[in-house]
């Protein structure tokens, strides 16, 4: 007997992909899907009835989202270029400091969410210099190049484990150079290091990008007694009358750069063993409290991106330790390579905040009824709604919006995960009607 076959027209009310209007359609208003439905009567069970096929639908576009097409796209931030500025003074070989902040490094660097970032490393004193007269000439470390060793590059694909690329370098440089400049005592010429580093990172074209320089110190910052023109400081047990540098100086240096309405720089500094100290007669250490000028010059250098407990935001010679420092603080009993790899990683995520870019599209125009939104951390995606009321400050769950220019931006509990994670991953969806929430 000949097959006989019937088709079934089924009106299913669900969000279609040509949504474009608002940021959510009432049911009135949503378009109808015809579903057609093809059963081969020959087969098909005498009993067969419209109960036995069925459309999910419900009012979360879940049918949108499943029958529209989809393009998914990684979700990318402003250009952003970050100079590590590491203490190469004598004292950074005890206890294995230099071997800590070199896999550190590294380690931070060879995160994936650095691949679209530039990168570079200076480090200082690279030599000695003949020392002033309180010293009687003597040599000393206090030299400090006039460019990074390795030079701003595109971070890109290419790890530290690969035969070339700017990951590669640095992590080749660390492990060929020693601290150290074989001078008289533990010289660190820090001042004139951050003036070398940020005049490099201020030069370096980078249109609407952001720039960070990280600073990883022991503390003990001097070689101020050569300083042209002279440049107010402490005196020393050897009869130098400036030698040891006034935080203060620095703290010029660093707001100078933040303030630049060119070019700004976010300055992020942390303290390793060692950045703890305070000599009171400054013989073997400066006559102040180490702890305070690192934490003001965290303050000065990044004012946006400090702690909003820090007690350490200005500094005098007689300012003690802070309870809360500004600055990563790594002297108490908490340095390990780990923990300065999360600080690097964390900068970033300070600095670049959670705005990303829309995605580009052929004809250049993006429908924003049709951006969708996910995060990825530790393995875990969330899909995030975009908010329904722009006073929502989405504390739990996140969520996310355009900003003021347009871009995708997340709000509360989305963007404190993102910052908060080493490796995230956002990724941005077009062509699906936006999720509200």
């Amino acid at each position: 007997m000949a097959l006989r076959t019937l088709t079934l027209l089924v009106a299913a009310l669900v969000a279609g992909c040509g949504n474009s209007g608002g940021r959510a359609k009432p049911p009135a208003e949503i378009p109808d899907l015809v579903v057609v439905v093809t059963a081969d009567l020959a087969t098909t069970p005498s009993d067969f009835s419209l109960t036995d096929f069925s459309v999910p639908v419900n009012s979360s576009t879940d049918m949108a989202q499943m029958t529209c097409g989809k393009a998914t796209y990684q979700g990318k931030q402003s250009p952003a270029a970050l100079l590590v500025v590491l203490d190469r003074s004598d004292s950074m070989a005890d206890n294995n400091k230099w071997v800590f902040a070199s896999q550190a490094i590294v380690q931070a660097l060879d995160s994936d969410v650095f691949d679209t970032m530039y990168v570079g490393l200076y480090a200082a004193p690279s030599g000695n210099v003949n020392g002033p007269q309180c010293i009687f000439n003597l040599p000393v470390a206090c030299q400090a190049p006039p460019f990074p060793q390795i030079d701003l590059k595109l971070s890109g694909l290419l790890k530290s484990g690969d035969n070339m690329g700017v990951r590669h370098d640095v992590k080749a440089w660390l492990g060929n150079n020693a601290p150290g400049g074989g001078g008289l005592g533990d010289a660190s010429p820090l001042y004139n290091a951050i003036q070398a580093a940020l005049l490099s990172l201020q030069g370096f074209k980078l249109p609407g990008g952001k720039r960070m320089l990280f600073v990883v110190t022991d503390g003990t910052i001097s070689c101020n007694q050569l300083s042209k023109p002279a440049r107010p400081g402490f005196p020393d047990c050897n009869g130098c009358t400036v030698d040891w540098e006034h935080p203060n100086n620095i703290v010029a240096l660093l707001q100078a750069a933040n303030k630049d309405p060119q070019n700004p720089v976010e300055t992020f500094v942390v303290g390793v063993p060692g950045a703890d100290t305070y000599d009171p007669k400054g013989c073997d250490f400066p006559p102040y409290h180490m702890r305070a000028a690192l934490s003001a010059l965290a303050a000065a250098g990044s004012p946006a991106n400090i702690p909003a407990n820090c007690t350490g935001k200005t500094f005098a010679q007689n300012s003690p330790d802070p309870q809360v420092s500004c600055h990563f603080d790594l002297t108490q009993n908490n340095f390990k390579p780990q923990a300065l790899a999360d600080a690097i990683t964390a900068v970033r995520g300070k600095v670049l905040g959670c705005t990303f870019e829309l995605p580009q599209v052929d004809g250049g125009v993006v429908d924003k009824d049709l951006v969708n939104v996910k995060h990825t951390i530790g393995g875990v995606t969330v899909d995030l709604k975009r908010r329904m009321d722009p006073k929502n400050a989405c504390l739990m769950p996140g969520c996310w919006d355009y900003s003021k220019d347009g871009k995708v931006e997340l709000i509360g509990k989305a963007c404190t995960d993102i910052q908060a994670a080493n490796n995230p991953k956002v990724e941005i969806t077009l062509g699906c009607p936006t999720i509200i929430g």
